[in-house]
């Protein structure tokens, strides 16, 4: 009769953990500070483009300055990401005053030799939107913009052109997490947001995407607010559940 009253007075603290993993599956502690620096993490400087070139599908969306929650989508985001050798469309070196040309022309030779370029190409549905990015040769993994995006969703009328930075925060075979940082300026409000792609169709493994939660939580990225999209984690809270109540019972078992 001891043990089993015992057993009794433990299990409520038993079911207040069983509560506090599940809301964990919704929730997160980390504060939104809409203060943004888009500072240059040095961990892949040395990174080879090629790694990341080619056609990338959206798993997740971290919406590192909104408390939305977390959301599902059936809508399927993919990028494709190439490297070209086109100069900006439009430079803001200001102009010569005696053989403009080639001054122009010289500028833009010692630009290219020091930076290199890609297109990123977001498809969503069909609706396409086109990123001209630039990277200096020692820093491969911090592209910048040098012109707006174009295409069906960036012609939309309430699309907000993107200007800041795109970092690669992970870049491994088959999974890559990209950071899209703009600090607000000139009236253009800042924007946070990172995305784990996925070369492989189908679910990525539970495992992996705690993994890149955990590397964007080390660098103080929010993950509170997540859209799920491809169908991606439509099932994942039935088994977080299931796997926090057997882990409970389990407890409550080990205990009594």
């Amino acid at each position: 009769m001891e043990m089993q009253a015992r057993a009794v007075l433990r299990l409520p603290w038993i079911f207040f953990l069983f509560l506090y993993t599940c809301a964990d599956e919704t929730a997160n502690s980390t504060q939104v500070d809409d203060k943004v620096t888009c500072d240059r993490d040095h961990e892949y400087d040395s990174l080879d483009i090629r790694d990341v070139t080619g056609k990338w599908r959206a798993v997740e969306l971290y919406m590192h300055l909104s408390k939305e929650g977390v959301k599902r989508y059936e809508t399927c985001p993919k990028i494709t990401v190439w490297e070209t050798d086109e100069i900006p469309h439009t430079t803001t070196f200001g102009p010569s005053t005696e053989n403009q040309l080639y001054h122009v022309q010289s500028i833009m030779a010692k630009f290219n030799q020091q930076h290199r370029h890609l297109r990123l190409l977001w498809d969503e549905n069909g609706h396409m939107t086109e990123y001209s990015l630039f990277f200096r040769n020692e820093s491969a993994g911090y592209w910048e913009t040098f012109d707006k995006q174009n295409g069906s969703l960036a012609a939309r009328p309430h699309y907000q052109q993107f200007t800041g930075t795109v970092q690669v925060l992970k870049a491994v075979k088959d999974h890559l997490v990209l950071n899209f940082c703009q600090a607000a300026s000139n009236g253009a409000p800042a924007q946070l947001y990172s995305v784990l792609f996925s070369r492989e169709p189908g679910p990525m493994p539970q495992w992996a995407i705690t993994a890149v939660h955990n590397l964007l939580q080390t660098k103080n990225l929010s993950i509170a607010s997540r859209r799920m999209v491809c169908g991606n984690g439509a099932d994942k809270p039935m088994l977080s559940l299931l796997f926090s109540f057997m882990s409970c019972v389990l407890a409550y078992v080990s205990l009594s």
